[in-house]
Order: structure tokens, then C-alpha cells, then sequence
């Protein structure tokens, strides 16, 4: 495997698409026990001001381990980025518009910060967009990558 470089930084993922299935978005609120109405009941989101029931917050995390698959991993140690010391740092969004249940996201992500030193972060950046110019929603994911024996 190739050693982390800062020459990784502005690198870009392929584009991944992901449909948005309302059983999918159902099976994900169960999950995480989410019992707010606008996500469950058609009428009580139209009632609060949507068109439909609004995916929760976080449930975009989901697109990129069932849009972006197994390619996701492997395009990570193509970076150079060994995932077997990957560690999850943080993560931000930014919400601009809702997405619903029969919609498709397109994602993008792109490297956007890389620190080499004794513990290696890269920051990513995921855009989620009907991929025509509508943002739906900005997300900043950062990783630490562990030193060796640690």
C-alpha cells in the first residue's frame, strides 16, 4: 500500500448515485428508534411545511456504504490511507434543502485536508445533489489513520 502524501489533497472520489427508498428510510428511523411524525406520517410533514417525509438527519451517511459500496474502501487505500487503522474523527453538515423518499442523490466527495505527521488526518468533503446543480445537503468527514503498533 502507497504511503499517505498531501498530494492527495483535491483528489476525488467517483461519483456515486443512491436512490432514496422510502422502506430504506423507514428501516433506518426504526434502527435508531426516531419517533418524530414528520419522518413517519405523510400528513403531519405537510402539516410542518414538507412536501413529503424528510430523510432524518444523519441518514445520508447511509448513501455512501450502500451507493458507494465496497469501491468506497478501496478507493481509500488507493489514497493511501491504510483502513485498518482508520479512525473516525468527526463529522459536519450543513443542510440546504430536504431530500425525500423517491428521489436519487448524486454524492461527491473530495479531499479536502491532509495532515502527515506522527497521527495522519484527511478531511473529506461529500456534496449531495440531484447532479444537476442542486445541493441538498454539505457534509466534512474527518479520519485519523493510527501509526503502526498502536
Amino acid at each position: 500500500m502507497a504511503e499517505l502524501s498531501k498530494d492527495i489533497l483535491g483528489r476525488k472520489m467517483d461519483p456515486f448515485t443512491f436512490a432514496v427508498e422510502r422502506s430504506k428510510v423507514k428501516e433506518f428511523l426504526i434502527a435508531i428508534g426516531e419517533t418524530n411524525p414528520i419522518y413517519h406520517d405523510v400528513s403531519a410533514a405537510k402539516a410542518a411545511g414538507y412536501t413529503d417525509t424528510p430523510i432524518p438527519p444523519t441518514f445520508q451517511t447511509a448513501f455512501t456504504f450502500w451507493g458507494y459500496g465496497d469501491k468506497f474502501w478501496s478507493d481509500l487505500e488507493a489514497f493511501g490511507i491504510d483502513t485498518k487503522r482508520l479512525l473516525h474523527m468527526k463529522e459536519e453538515y450543513t443542510y440546504l434543502a430536504p431530500i425525500y423518499p423517491g428521489m436519487t442523490i448524486t454524492c461527491n466527495v473530495e479531499v479536502v485536508d491532509v495532515k502527515v505527521g506522527k497521527m495522519n488526518m484527511v478531511t473529506f468533503k461529500n456534496t449531495f445533489s440531484d447532479g444537476k446543480g442542486k445541493v441538498f445537503i454539505e457534509a466534512e468527514q474527518a479520519i485519523v489513520i493510527r501509526p503502526e503498533g498502536m
